[in-house]
């Protein structure tokens, strides 16, 4: 009998730690990401959910739906993460296995990789490295910070940038902070970070970045047309040269990629400026207009 109930305890024990150590995603917990669009000025929400536990390769996982997808993130509209101690691992389709999605663990100049595919199915490393460590307090949580830079090296370009993973809620940006074809220009929607994060454990956390977690904003046709209206760009499409002409603004920043998304030409004018294309090659291009690092336009150019 005391050898049952020493048994019995022993399974109690496991079975409390293993609870104990799932601390990421516990069911009902929320996200709410800013949801923007890089041609269209439409703000919208994007939201994932702790939904339930399911079983994949005998691991028990956390299921996390979507309001809907998030196509310049090109991951599935259903997640799967699970914990091991402080590491959270996620199921990905794409090499039909586990990775580590967050090392919690993890001190300055530590590091984790990721692997991806890029657009011709060649796999790259994305690389996470700790820079450093702080504490944030969210209500009564002491939750820990890791403050990140994400490089990936591909056949096209290097690409860093910077982000902060807080325990227990993720990357800011986003849970899943990168795009496997991140060198081709997107058009659709993206996250532009975390609004609001709740569960039953830490409660309710808002960042300030809206004014709620599901604010929405459709951008008019009147809008679109003000916008339209606020620089023009000729001729499009062109075989040499364009003039961009401002309506009733300067100091403007013009910033041109090509559709593989690489920043060919940046310039800052007034008024207005020619700008010849006659050395790049005939395609697509995209040129932004930037006022105080805010991009408040974005036309399509055709070089033939």
């Amino acid at each position: 009998m005391k050898m049952k109930q020493t048994l019995f305890l022993i399974i109690l024990v496991g079975i409390s730690l293993q609870n104990f150590a799932q601390v990421f995603a516990p069911i009902g917990a929320e996200w709410h990401y800013d949801e923007r669009y890089h041609i269209s000025g439409d703000i919208d929400y994007i939201r994932f959910q702790s939904e339930k536990d399911t079983i994949i390769f005998g691991e028990t996982c956390r299921k996390i739906i979507k309001r809907h997808q998030v196509w310049c993130n090109m991951r599935p509209s259903t997640e799967h993460l699970f914990n091991r101690n402080d590491t959270v691992f996620f199921y990905d389709t794409t090499f039909n296995s586990f990775q580590i999605l967050y090392d919690f663990n993890a001190q300055a100049n530590d590091y984790w990789i990721i692997l991806v595919k890029d657009e011709n199915n060649n796999i790259d490393s994305l690389i996470i490295t700790v820079d450093s460590v702080s504490q944030l307090q969210i209500n009564n949580s002491n939750l820990k910070v890791l403050h990140v830079t994400y490089y990936k090296n591909t056949q096209f370009m290097q690409e860093t940038y910077y982000s902060k993973i807080i325990e227990k809620i993720g990357d800011i940006n986003n849970m899943f902070n990168w795009q496997p074809h991140s060198v081709i220009v997107c058009d659709d929607n993206y996250s532009n970070g975390l609004r609001c994060y709740q569960d039953s454990e830490i409660g309710f956390y808002s960042t300030g970045i809206a004014d709620s977690c599901n604010y929405t904003f459709v951008w008019t046709s009147i809008e679109q047309q003000e916008k339209g209206n606020l620089f023009s760009v000729q001729p499009n499409p062109t075989n040499g040269s364009i003039i961009v002409e401002l309506a009733n603004m300067s100091n403007m920043k013009i910033v041109i990629n090509d559709n593989l998304g690489r920043v060919i030409l940046q310039k800052v004018f007034s008024n207005k400026t020619n700008i010849d294309l006659s050395e790049f090659q005939n395609g697509i291009y995209f040129l932004s207009l930037f006022k105080n690092n805010q991009r408040i336009g974005t036309q399509k150019i055709i070089k033939k």
